[in-house]
């Protein structure tokens, strides 16, 4: 299993980034009037598929291709793309990760982590209009702790300094996520800047 350390990016994604450290708060945060401006051709409710090695959005269109994001794919490159969904980040930095210095993308409820201008983890702790995630088994944000046991890959992560963590996947693929309140409240895969 790959560890994950430094701070726990969980809670709203302000507070994460104020956690994590240096974060750009020169910037405001887009509005939604900003964001429509940037994408005005974005579908709502965009399929995303969240996997242990990266993510696939859906083809905006019948018949259109889907796109792949694999960990190790350039920066620009995952910026650009989930622009086009999300409209433009905000970005934040912590060099105290166990992992080594991140910098993370923040798009809504969907941070990108990367290292050394590459694409090595995401993040996902709230619903979003522009996009529907989906993770292993069938897992989304929402879904009933009750129903998240009776998932084929399910695993209880023994006392987590995080809270009550879960994992999906396989022994090296995982994806792992946060129950609150009875439910699936986050879901994170790949490098991570999380204290354990």
């Amino acid at each position: 299993m790959k560890a994950r350390f430094g701070c726990a990016l969980i809670g709203t994604v302000a507070l994460a980034l104020a956690a994590c450290g240096d974060a750009d708060r020169s910037a405001e945060p887009p509005t939604a009037e900003e964001i429509a401006a940037q994408t005005p051709n974005a579908p709502k409710n965009r399929p995303i598929d969240l996997r242990a090695d990266g993510l696939v959005i859906a083809a905006s269109e019948a018949g259109g291709t889907a796109t792949v994001l694999d960990f190790g794919d350039p920066q620009d490159a995952v910026v650009e793309e989930l622009t086009m969904i999300f409209g433009g980040p905000q970005f934040g930095t912590n060099e105290e990760c166990g992992a080594g210095p991140m910098e993370f993308a923040t798009f809504d409820q969907f941070v990108a982590n990367f290292q050394d201008e590459r694409f090595i983890g995401w993040m996902v702790n709230g619903p979003s209009e522009r996009a529907v995630f989906t993770g292993p088994d069938g897992v989304k944000l929402g879904l009933p702790a009750s129903e998240l046991s009776e998932l084929p890959t399910y695993d209880v992560l023994e006392d987590s300094t995080l809270g009550e963590e879960f994992m999906l996947g396989d022994s090296e693929m995982l994806v792992s996520g946060l129950i609150e309140d009875g439910e699936v409240a986050t879901l994170w895969g790949g490098a991570n800047c999380n204290f354990r």
